[in-house]
């Protein structure tokens, strides 16, 4: 069974990932990364080119597509899971069924990664806008980690 790592961006699901796979030497998935691959462009390309929802469905895809691995061990890989990957219901309940980790960071400590490392979300936003969707994000993280409180 796969963990899948869900958080905001810039939370350190990609770094835990791949520290895990190495640590457990199994094997690690990135949503982003895997969208990439599979489109030959960026996530801000794929955004800029075809839209945030045609972005969200490719990412569902691949959340999918990562299910179907199937592996004689109880813990087959680590996916670290682009931070919106929850805005979609279909995948909040396929994540629903899942072993999850939520990486839950500060506003600030994540504001300050985002204006040293802005990531697609960031285009267009000021930081009110970006802690808006932290916030509406945050309530869907805490909804899968406390499925039966929401």
């Amino acid at each position: 069974m796969l963990l899948y790592i869900i958080g905001f961006s810039r939370s350190g699901k990609s770094t835990l990932a791949k520290l895990l796979g190495l640590g457990k030497a199994l094997p690690v998935y990135d949503t982003d990364q895997m969208i990439e691959q599979k489109c030959g462009a960026s996530v801000a390309e794929i955004v800029d080119t075809q839209g945030w929802d045609a972005f969200r469905t490719i990412e569902s895809e691949i959340l999918l597509e990562l299910g179907t691995i199937q592996s004689p061990l109880s813990l087959s890989g680590f996916v670290a899971c682009g931070g919106g990957i929850v805005e979609l219901a279909a995948n909040r309940e396929y994540l629903a069924r899942q072993r999850l980790l939520w990486l839950h960071q500060s506003w600030e400590l994540l504001w300050s990664r985002l204006q040293m490392n802005p990531s697609a979300i960031c285009f267009g936003k000021s930081e009110s806008e970006l802690k808006a969707l932290y916030k509406h994000r945050n309530r869907l993280y805490k909804e899968l980690m406390n499925p039966c409180k929401t």
